[in-house]
């Protein structure tokens, strides 16, 4: 009997377990019509996402410059802009990124938008961390559109160590510049 009641309490942790566990989903939404590999690439700070009507300040820039260090682990010479007119608390205008790309010798550029950030980071919250990113890579001659790919991720209902969703910036930007390198 005690036997039994320990199986079926290991059955229903175990079932737990998979229906908490973390989540990782990244997509391209457009066809490619080039690849970034090749080119002289620049990132632009992403968007700062909003949660309950307030934006989040200090997630895009950070969320880039990791991006950008995974394009150039990926063999891509990517780099941020040295202007500071470029902010994450505002969204790019693609005109603007687009002249400032080519004025500076860059063929392509990639815009972001982290699209969803909750940060439920307190032990046994039950609030479930998300990060989302969408980005677009643009042509910087034609200013005309060449790939785009999202992905959002998730960790589990319990955090068991107080970690920051920050901790999602490396495997979601890896995961977008595989689908953008693929």
């Amino acid at each position: 009997m005690r036997s039994m009641l320990l199986r079926i309490v290991a059955l229903l942790g175990y079932m737990f377990f998979l229906s908490s566990c973390a989540g990782l989903d990244v997509k391209l939404d457009t066809p490619k019509k080039s690849s970034v590999q090749g080119n002289r690439v620049i990132v632009f700070p992403f968007y700062d996402p909003f949660y309950k009507g307030r934006q989040i300040q200090g997630v895009g820039e950070p969320f880039a410059t990791v991006f950008t260090n995974k394009l150039l682990a990926a063999g891509v010479s990517a780099e941020l802009p040295k202007s500071r007119e470029f902010s994450s608390l505002i969204m790019v205008d693609i005109e603007k990124a687009c002249r400032y790309a080519a004025d500076n010798g860059y063929t392509m550029l990639i815009t972001g938008v982290v699209t969803e950030w909750i940060d439920g980071a307190t032990n046994w919250s039950g609030t479930v961390d998300v990060a989302a990113l969408s980005v677009k890579v643009y042509s910087s001659k034609t200013c005309e559109l060449s790939a785009s790919a999202s992905g959002r991720e998730n960790g589990t209902w319990f955090t068991f160590v107080n970690a920051p969703t920050t901790r999602f910036f490396e495997p979601l930007s890896q995961s977008i510049v595989n689908a953008l390198l693929k």
